[in-house]
């Protein structure tokens, strides 16, 4: 099984397997109601039922198409819903094939009649409540044809699918503890078929009706299990997935209320490639494995929104920039996530927060990103990475892992955690647009930044596209950015609590095993880290001077700079025009006239009102 072939395998088992691990659809709920509150409410069922599951017209309806065959019939004596055991679900036609089995199915309320009237083409313009609940326990499914020809469709996709292995699945099979459907309705069908139309344009016109044409109240499944087994030639590698509980709700035509994922995890191990001899390239596979599992102890979504965007999807037209409320792609959270190399622990997050649900037409006006307890094991990566390491690396060039391992180690850059905070927005009112970023690595540095400018509004934008709203103007976009774009301000600060001690351990390392070959370099592999900031320190003193001829003002920022190498502390940059710097300012009188001029370094610091400062730290020059 080869490297592409590996991953191409894992990226399309995790569509299965590793999907549950991430945010996939919206989220949180409200702060008053619990996780466990959510899920208890989904699996309360109706008091009260009415007319028992006609399943003879079901088969009827699905003539061709599929059979339901069970067991036995009888009714819940405590709802009334009709229950059948031992369910099975066949797909007819060509190549017959079981779609899934289930120990029992209880029904709520099923309109078969309104099912097969949609089938057969009729009432398409009504809306139709095909049933109020549906549970099935003990269920399984036998993916394995729908997984091989998935990955058959992305060789043919993939530009590096012909130089790819072959890989098959032997075997993909997914089981469900118990699954819950809670108020089914079909809306009217208004797709209409266009002749002669492109291939991918009709399948995105023809998903997006499908997403439109239902809605379901809620849904819920426990115990999700997925067994994958994959073969390239006589190499045999497994994917392994577990979800305890999976919540979503107000499923309607393409907008989701919430979901949430409690409980999800994932195993598996992948053969690896034939240490091969030097200068030639690995051949086949050995009886080593890749191993890699993880964990999501929560995940959840909210706020995804995408009817209005799929209903011009359907029409296979392009929203004018006139439909400002278009779409929200939500807010997204996880919580307790890990993922191991080995039973190595390799990387963690604490908890991730991420909204991107603000847009005007397709413009984002606000992305957010926050995380908490973010670790990254480089020291477990690289011992993982040594069990695969040729007997003969020690005598290559290179550093071998173990001598990399031994840096990482004196150096403190082995562990890499801290949190942060992210955000982009755009105010579509008035232009207004902020950059800020603001993180914490542990025992290494804090940084904060902030960048202000001016973009066009919404409402700028506008007579660009045309009458239409759909024919952009490049020259007026051109003209429109030019007139209207601007640097408000901004600012840039770095707190050294590690980082330049870290970085001046690694220059040494460095120099211990390449000095030879670099006779400067050679000068560090003796020193200490205050001796390599000493000496980067005075090498920026002496490069000055060629700075200060063009910028006089940068004499003292140097200087602070030099300084912060040398004590630590915290070093700022920052800009504050006395008015907003824009485009004119940059290229100089004469641009329209294309004889643009950039000013001169000197005039830019004092048009951008550039300054820098260093702050020593605490208790400095104290006695």
């Amino acid at each position: 099984m080869s490297w592409v072939a590996n991953v191409r395998a894992f990226a399309l088992a995790s569509l299965l397997a590793v999907a549950p691990v991430l945010p996939s659809a919206p989220a949180p709920a409200p702060a008053n109601v619990s996780v466990d509150a959510q899920f208890a409410a989904i699996e309360k069922r109706p008091a009260a039922t009415g007319a028992a599951f006609d399943v003879e017209g079901l088969n009827a309806a699905l003539t061709g198409i599929a059979r339901i065959s069970f067991d036995s019939s009888s009714r819940d004596a405590a709802t009334g819903a009709t229950k059948l055991s031992n369910l099975r679900v066949e797909a007819l036609g060509e190549k017959p094939s079981t779609l899934f089995t289930a120990k029992e199915l209880l029904v709520w309320n099923a309109d078969v009649a309104a099912l097969s009237n949609r089938l057969n083409g009729q009432r398409l313009g009504d809306t139709l409540r095909l049933f109020d609940r549906i549970e099935l326990s003990g269920v399984n499914i036998d993916l394995t044809g729908y997984t091989n020809a998935v990955d058959a469709a992305m060789t043919e996709v993939l530009p590096e699918a012909s130089a790819a292995a072959n890989i098959t699945y032997a075997s993909s099979k997914m089981s469900v503890g118990r699954v819950i459907f809670s108020g089914f309705t079909l809306h009217p069908w208004t797709f209409e078929e266009t002749e002669g139309q492109e291939e991918g344009l009709a399948a995105i016109r023809l998903l997006s009706a499908l997403a439109r044409s239902f809605s379901l109240d809620s849904s819920a499944a426990f115990d999700v299990r997925l067994d994958q087994t994959i073969v390239e030639g006589e190499a045999t590698g497994t994917l392994s997935s577990l979800t305890k509980r999976q919540l979503i709700a107000g499923y309607d035509r393409g907008d989701v209320a919430s979901m949430i994922q409690t409980g999800a995890t994932f195993s598996g191990a992948f053969p690896m490639p034939v240490p091969p001899e030097p200068g030639e390239a690995a051949t086949g596979l050995g009886t080593e494995f890749v191993e890699m599992s993880g964990e999501s102890a929560y995940s959840a979504a909210t706020g995804f929104r995408m009817s209005k965007l799929l209903a011009y999807g359907e029409r296979g037209e392009m929203p004018p920039i006139t439909e400002r409320d278009l779409f929200s792609l939500g807010t997204y959270a996880i919580e307790g996530m890990k993922l191991d190399f080995g039973g190595k622990p390799i990387f963690e997050i604490g908890s991730l927060n991420v909204a991107v649900d603000q847009f005007a037409w397709l413009l984002p006006e606000r992305i957010n990103i926050r995380h908490e307890d973010v670790a990254f094991d480089l020291n477990s990566l690289m011992a993982w990475a040594s069990e695969f390491e040729p007997e003969d690396a020690t005598e290559l060039s290179a550093p071998s892992i173990q001598e990399i391992l031994g840096i990482l180690d004196r150096t403190g850059l082995g562990q890499l955690s801290g949190d942060g905070e992210f955000s982009l927005t755009w105010d579509s009112k008035t232009g207004a647009t902020r950059l800020a970023n603001k993180s914490t690595s542990d025992n290494l540095y804090t940084d904060n930044t902030r960048f202000e400018m001016t973009l066009p509004s919404y409402a700028d934008l506008i007579p660009a596209f045309g009458k239409d709203g759909k024919t952009p103007d490049e020259a007026a976009l051109q003209k429109l950015f030019e007139d209207k774009f601007s640097i408000v301000g901004g600012e840039y600060n770095l707190t050294d609590t590690g980082v330049l001690n870290a970085i001046a351990a690694l220059t040494i390392e460095i120099a211990k095993i390449s000095g030879e070959d670099d006779a400067m370099l050679a000068n560090f592999a003796q020193g200490t880290p205050e001796t390599v900031r000493m000496f980067a320190s005075g090498m920026l003193m002496f490069a000055s001077g060629a700075v200060t001829q063009e910028v006089p003002e940068a004499l003292p920022w140097l200087t602070g700079l030099s300084q912060f190498i040398t004590t630590g502390g915290t070093f700022s940059v920052k800009i504050a025009p006395e008015r907003p710097v824009t485009l004119a300012d940059l290229t100089g009188p004469g641009a329209s006239a294309g004889m643009a001029e950039s000013p001169a370094p000197a005039e830019l610091v004092s048009r951008f009102g550039l300054s820098m400062t260093h702050t020593p730290p605490a208790g400095y020059g104290s006695p």
